[in-house]
């Protein structure tokens, strides 16, 4: 199976039928070097980094229709909806250490990422989100 010419077909379904959101990594080093347990300081002053990829939003319902699983039922409980979002060439950022997602200017964070990954591609990231 040519899983490069599926891929390509992923990201042109969901360029055609999703919608523009954000993808926001913020700092993950400490604030205190000598207090790593206490986190990441303020980790929202700046964001690391962050990517604009269109996404097609579904519920958490209808993406388990779609088959997509959601890791567990906690993390169920705490997700609102599903961002599916395909990799491009363009996309330098693994999209698994995103921590936030902007869509039209509601922030949710991400609870969840699982891909759709047979052999070495990556076909689709679902991304589990939550207000």
């Amino acid at each position: 199976m040519d899983f490069v010419k599926l891929a390509d077909v992923a990201k042109r379904l969901v360029e055609a039928n999703g919608r523009a959101v954000t993808l926001v990594r913020y700092k993950q080093t400490p604030g205190t070097p000598s207090q790593p347990w206490k986190g990441p300081g303020s980790p929202t002053a700046a964001p690391d980094a962050s990517v604009s990829v269109k996404a097609v939003i579904v519920s958490v319902a209808s993406a388990q229709a779609l088959g997509i699983s959601v890791p567990d039922d906690d993390t169920l409980k705490r997700t609102s909806q599903i961002a599916i979002v395909a990799p491009g060439s363009a996309l330098a950022e693994d999209l698994a250490t995103m921590n936030e997602l902007v869509d039209g200017g509601v922030r949710y964070s991400v609870s969840f990422v699982e891909k759709l990954r047979p052999a070495a591609t990556t076909l689709l990231y679902f991304i589990g989100v939550a207000r």
